[in-house]
Protein backbone atom coordinates (compact mmCIF):
# COMPACT_ATOMS: atom_id res chain seq x y z
CA UNK A 1 0.00 0.00 0.00
CA UNK A 2 2.84 2.39 0.76
CA UNK A 3 4.38 1.78 -2.66
CA UNK A 4 1.04 2.58 -4.28
CA UNK A 5 0.87 5.79 -2.26
CA UNK A 6 4.29 6.86 -3.47
CA UNK A 7 3.41 6.16 -7.11
CA UNK A 8 0.16 8.09 -6.73
CA UNK A 9 1.96 11.13 -5.33
CA UNK A 10 4.37 11.20 -8.28
CA UNK A 11 1.41 11.85 -10.56
CA UNK A 12 0.16 14.83 -8.51
CA UNK A 13 0.53 18.38 -9.80
CA UNK A 14 2.83 20.76 -7.95
CA UNK A 15 -0.14 22.57 -6.39
CA UNK A 16 -1.69 19.32 -5.20
CA UNK A 17 1.63 18.12 -3.76
CA UNK A 18 1.99 21.39 -1.87
CA UNK A 19 -1.48 21.06 -0.39
CA UNK A 20 -0.72 17.46 0.55
CA UNK A 21 2.57 18.42 2.22
CA UNK A 22 0.95 21.21 4.22
CA UNK A 23 -1.99 19.07 5.30
CA UNK A 24 0.12 16.06 6.36
CA UNK A 25 3.33 17.82 7.42
CA UNK A 26 3.95 15.69 10.53
CA UNK A 27 3.09 12.39 8.82
CA UNK A 28 5.03 10.15 6.42
CA UNK A 29 2.64 11.00 3.60
CA UNK A 30 3.46 14.69 3.98
CA UNK A 31 7.17 14.01 3.70
CA UNK A 32 6.63 11.87 0.61
CA UNK A 33 4.89 14.84 -0.98
CA UNK A 34 7.91 17.01 -0.12
CA UNK A 35 10.22 14.40 -1.67
CA UNK A 36 8.16 14.45 -4.86
CA UNK A 37 8.52 18.24 -4.97
CA UNK A 38 12.30 18.02 -4.54
CA UNK A 39 12.69 16.98 -8.17
CA UNK A 40 10.30 19.58 -9.60
CA UNK A 41 12.67 22.56 -9.48
CA UNK A 42 11.42 25.46 -11.62
CA UNK A 43 11.14 29.27 -11.42
CA UNK A 44 7.46 28.86 -10.49
CA UNK A 45 8.15 26.43 -7.64
CA UNK A 46 11.04 28.56 -6.38
CA UNK A 47 8.70 31.57 -6.26
CA UNK A 48 6.13 29.50 -4.39
CA UNK A 49 8.51 28.23 -1.72
CA UNK A 50 9.99 31.71 -1.32
CA UNK A 51 6.47 32.92 -0.53
CA UNK A 52 5.96 30.00 1.86
CA UNK A 53 9.17 30.88 3.70
CA UNK A 54 7.88 34.40 4.40
CA UNK A 55 4.44 33.23 5.55
CA UNK A 56 3.12 34.21 8.98
CA UNK A 57 2.34 30.52 9.62
CA UNK A 58 5.19 28.37 10.93
CA UNK A 59 4.01 25.22 9.15
CA UNK A 60 4.14 26.93 5.77
CA UNK A 61 7.63 28.27 6.48
CA UNK A 62 8.82 24.80 7.56
CA UNK A 63 7.41 23.14 4.45
CA UNK A 64 8.97 25.81 2.24
CA UNK A 65 12.40 25.21 3.78
CA UNK A 66 12.01 21.43 3.61
CA UNK A 67 11.50 21.72 -0.14
CA UNK A 68 14.24 24.33 -0.58
CA UNK A 69 16.81 22.13 1.17
CA UNK A 70 16.85 19.53 -1.62
CA UNK A 71 15.39 21.36 -4.61
CA UNK A 72 16.61 19.83 -7.88
CA UNK A 73 15.80 19.72 -11.58
CA UNK A 74 16.83 17.59 -14.53
CA UNK A 75 19.73 18.62 -16.73
CA UNK A 76 20.36 16.34 -19.71
CA UNK A 77 18.44 13.59 -17.99
CA UNK A 78 20.36 13.88 -14.71
CA UNK A 79 19.19 15.48 -11.46
CA UNK A 80 21.16 18.55 -10.44
CA UNK A 81 20.86 21.08 -7.64
CA UNK A 82 18.50 23.91 -8.50
CA UNK A 83 18.67 27.59 -7.44
CA UNK A 84 21.53 26.99 -4.99
CA UNK A 85 22.14 30.66 -4.16
CA UNK A 86 18.46 31.46 -3.67
CA UNK A 87 17.75 28.41 -1.50
CA UNK A 88 20.87 29.06 0.57
CA UNK A 89 19.52 32.47 1.47
CA UNK A 90 16.17 30.98 2.49
CA UNK A 91 17.84 28.32 4.63
CA UNK A 92 20.26 30.72 6.32
CA UNK A 93 17.39 33.05 7.18
CA UNK A 94 15.44 30.08 8.57
CA UNK A 95 18.13 29.43 11.17
CA UNK A 96 16.97 32.52 13.08
CA UNK A 97 13.26 31.70 12.86
CA UNK A 98 11.41 31.86 16.21
CA UNK A 99 9.67 28.52 15.63
CA UNK A 100 11.43 25.24 16.45
CA UNK A 101 10.09 23.26 13.46
CA UNK A 102 11.22 25.93 11.02
CA UNK A 103 14.76 25.98 12.43
CA UNK A 104 14.98 22.19 12.22
CA UNK A 105 13.89 22.29 8.58
CA UNK A 106 16.60 24.87 7.89
CA UNK A 107 19.26 22.77 9.63
CA UNK A 108 18.22 19.69 7.64
CA UNK A 109 18.40 21.63 4.39
CA UNK A 110 21.85 22.99 5.17
CA UNK A 111 23.03 19.44 5.68
CA UNK A 112 22.11 18.71 2.07
CA UNK A 113 23.54 21.96 0.69
CA UNK A 114 26.18 23.15 3.15
CA UNK A 115 27.11 26.81 3.49
CA UNK A 116 30.05 28.02 5.56
CA UNK A 117 28.01 30.94 6.86
CA UNK A 118 25.78 28.52 8.76
CA UNK A 119 28.51 26.84 10.83
CA UNK A 120 28.35 29.26 13.76
CA UNK A 121 24.58 28.89 14.06
CA UNK A 122 24.79 25.10 13.74
CA UNK A 123 27.35 24.93 16.54
CA UNK A 124 25.11 27.06 18.71
CA UNK A 125 22.18 24.76 18.02
CA UNK A 126 24.31 21.73 18.89
CA UNK A 127 23.76 22.74 22.54
CA UNK A 128 19.97 22.79 22.16
CA UNK A 129 18.03 21.09 24.98
CA UNK A 130 16.06 19.22 22.31
CA UNK A 131 17.79 15.95 21.34
CA UNK A 132 16.08 15.92 17.93
CA UNK A 133 17.60 19.31 17.13
CA UNK A 134 21.04 18.11 18.23
CA UNK A 135 20.61 14.99 16.09
CA UNK A 136 19.71 17.13 13.06
CA UNK A 137 22.81 19.26 13.68
CA UNK A 138 24.99 16.14 13.92
CA UNK A 139 23.62 14.96 10.57
CA UNK A 140 24.24 18.35 8.98
CA UNK A 141 27.78 18.84 10.34
CA UNK A 142 28.88 15.60 8.70
CA UNK A 143 28.67 17.42 5.35
CA UNK A 144 30.92 20.32 6.37
CA UNK A 145 34.67 20.59 5.80
CA UNK A 146 35.32 23.44 8.24
CA UNK A 147 37.52 22.56 11.26
CA UNK A 148 34.84 23.98 13.53
CA UNK A 149 32.42 21.36 12.21
CA UNK A 150 34.81 18.60 13.27
CA UNK A 151 35.03 20.13 16.74
CA UNK A 152 31.24 20.18 16.89
CA UNK A 153 31.01 16.52 15.91
CA UNK A 154 33.58 15.58 18.55
CA UNK A 155 31.44 17.27 21.20
CA UNK A 156 28.25 15.65 19.90
CA UNK A 157 29.97 12.26 19.98
CA UNK A 158 29.63 12.50 23.80
CA UNK A 159 25.98 13.62 23.72
CA UNK A 160 23.55 12.14 26.30
CA UNK A 161 21.41 10.83 23.40
CA UNK A 162 22.62 7.58 21.82
CA UNK A 163 21.11 8.61 18.46
CA UNK A 164 23.11 11.85 18.48
CA UNK A 165 26.33 10.05 19.48
CA UNK A 166 25.69 7.47 16.78
CA UNK A 167 25.39 10.01 13.96
CA UNK A 168 28.22 12.20 15.24
CA UNK A 169 30.51 9.15 15.43
CA UNK A 170 29.44 8.13 11.91
CA UNK A 171 30.16 11.68 10.72
CA UNK A 172 33.63 11.63 12.24
CA UNK A 173 34.51 8.06 11.30
CA UNK A 174 32.97 7.41 7.89
CA UNK A 175 31.66 10.59 6.26
CA UNK A 176 35.10 12.17 6.32
CA UNK A 177 38.67 10.94 6.28
CA UNK A 178 40.32 13.67 8.35
CA UNK A 179 42.82 11.96 10.62
CA UNK A 180 43.85 13.90 13.69
CA UNK A 181 44.72 12.87 17.27
CA UNK A 182 41.48 14.49 18.46
CA UNK A 183 39.36 12.49 16.01
CA UNK A 184 41.10 9.23 16.88
CA UNK A 185 40.70 9.95 20.58
CA UNK A 186 36.96 10.54 20.13
CA UNK A 187 36.58 7.31 18.15
CA UNK A 188 38.60 5.29 20.67
CA UNK A 189 36.51 6.66 23.52
CA UNK A 190 33.33 5.51 21.79
CA UNK A 191 34.63 1.97 21.36
CA UNK A 192 33.32 1.42 24.90
CA UNK A 193 30.01 3.23 24.45
CA UNK A 194 26.95 1.45 25.91
CA UNK A 195 25.18 1.70 22.52
CA UNK A 196 26.07 -0.98 19.96
CA UNK A 197 25.73 1.35 16.96
CA UNK A 198 28.02 3.95 18.48
CA UNK A 199 30.61 1.27 19.23
CA UNK A 200 30.28 -0.08 15.71
CA UNK A 201 30.72 3.30 14.02
CA UNK A 202 33.76 4.03 16.20
CA UNK A 203 35.31 0.69 15.24
CA UNK A 204 34.74 1.27 11.51
CA UNK A 205 36.09 4.83 11.75
CA UNK A 206 39.33 3.66 13.32
CA UNK A 207 39.65 0.79 10.84
CA UNK A 208 39.29 3.21 7.94
CA UNK A 209 42.27 5.07 9.40
CA UNK A 210 44.25 1.81 9.61
CA UNK A 211 44.54 2.11 13.40
CA UNK A 212 46.36 -1.10 14.34
CA UNK A 213 45.44 -0.58 17.98
CA UNK A 214 42.04 -2.13 17.30
CA UNK A 215 43.31 -5.41 15.80
CA UNK A 216 43.17 -7.44 19.02
CA UNK A 217 39.78 -6.01 19.92
CA UNK A 218 38.44 -6.81 16.47
CA UNK A 219 39.77 -10.38 16.65
CA UNK A 220 37.84 -10.82 19.88
CA UNK A 221 34.67 -9.46 18.29
CA UNK A 222 34.72 -11.70 15.21
CA UNK A 223 32.39 -14.32 16.66
CA UNK A 224 29.12 -15.79 15.33
CA UNK A 225 27.35 -13.03 17.28
CA UNK A 226 29.19 -10.20 15.53
CA UNK A 227 27.48 -7.53 13.46
CA UNK A 228 28.07 -5.97 10.06
CA UNK A 229 30.21 -3.28 11.72
CA UNK A 230 32.92 -5.82 12.57
CA UNK A 231 32.97 -7.16 9.02
CA UNK A 232 33.17 -3.64 7.56
CA UNK A 233 35.99 -2.83 9.98
CA UNK A 234 37.88 -5.99 9.04
CA UNK A 235 37.66 -5.16 5.34
CA UNK A 236 38.73 -1.54 5.91
CA UNK A 237 41.64 -2.55 8.16
CA UNK A 238 42.81 -5.22 5.67
CA UNK A 239 45.12 -6.83 8.20
CA UNK A 240 46.41 -10.39 7.55
CA UNK A 241 46.10 -11.14 11.29
CA UNK A 242 42.33 -11.14 10.75
CA UNK A 243 42.40 -13.98 8.20
CA UNK A 244 42.32 -16.79 10.74
CA UNK A 245 39.38 -15.47 12.82
CA UNK A 246 37.47 -14.63 9.63
CA UNK A 247 38.04 -18.14 8.29
CA UNK A 248 36.84 -19.60 11.57
CA UNK A 249 33.81 -17.35 11.42
CA UNK A 250 33.04 -18.48 7.89
CA UNK A 251 33.15 -22.13 8.91
CA UNK A 252 30.88 -21.44 11.90
CA UNK A 253 28.28 -19.52 9.90
CA UNK A 254 24.82 -20.40 11.29
CA UNK A 255 21.88 -20.78 8.93
CA UNK A 256 20.28 -17.65 10.36
CA UNK A 257 22.83 -15.43 8.59
CA UNK A 258 21.57 -14.02 5.30
CA UNK A 259 23.27 -13.79 1.91
CA UNK A 260 24.24 -10.13 2.36
CA UNK A 261 25.97 -10.90 5.65
CA UNK A 262 27.82 -13.83 4.05
CA UNK A 263 28.88 -11.67 1.11
CA UNK A 264 30.33 -9.06 3.47
CA UNK A 265 32.20 -11.78 5.35
CA UNK A 266 33.61 -13.15 2.08
CA UNK A 267 34.73 -9.66 1.00
CA UNK A 268 36.42 -8.99 4.34
CA UNK A 269 38.22 -12.35 4.22
CA UNK A 270 39.38 -11.83 0.64
CA UNK A 271 40.69 -8.34 1.41
CA UNK A 272 42.62 -9.43 4.49
CA UNK A 273 43.98 -12.53 2.74
CA UNK A 274 45.25 -10.40 -0.14
CA UNK A 275 47.58 -8.64 2.30
CA UNK A 276 49.27 -11.88 3.33
CA UNK A 277 52.68 -12.42 1.71
CA UNK A 278 53.50 -16.08 0.84
CA UNK A 279 56.65 -17.42 2.49
CA UNK A 280 58.21 -18.30 -0.89
CA UNK A 281 57.79 -14.73 -2.07
CA UNK A 282 59.41 -13.38 1.10
CA UNK A 283 62.45 -15.66 0.62
CA UNK A 284 62.88 -14.83 -3.06
CA UNK A 285 62.71 -11.13 -2.25
CA UNK A 286 65.32 -11.50 0.46
CA UNK A 287 67.70 -13.29 -1.91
Amino acid sequence: MKRLARNRLKSFSVDRLLRHALRHWHADDGWRAVQALHVRGSPQLLATITALCTSLRARRRAVGLAIAGQLMHKVQGQLAMYAEAETHQLLLHGLSDPHHDVVRAAVAGLGHRPHAASVEALLRLSASPDSQMRWQVAVALGSYEEPEAIEGLIRLATDPSAEVRDWATFGLGSLRMDDTPAIRAALRRNLDDPDIDVRGEALVGLARRRDEGIVERLIGLLTPECHMYELDAAEALADPRLVEPLQALSQATPRSWNAVWQARLDEALATCASQSVPVATERSSAS
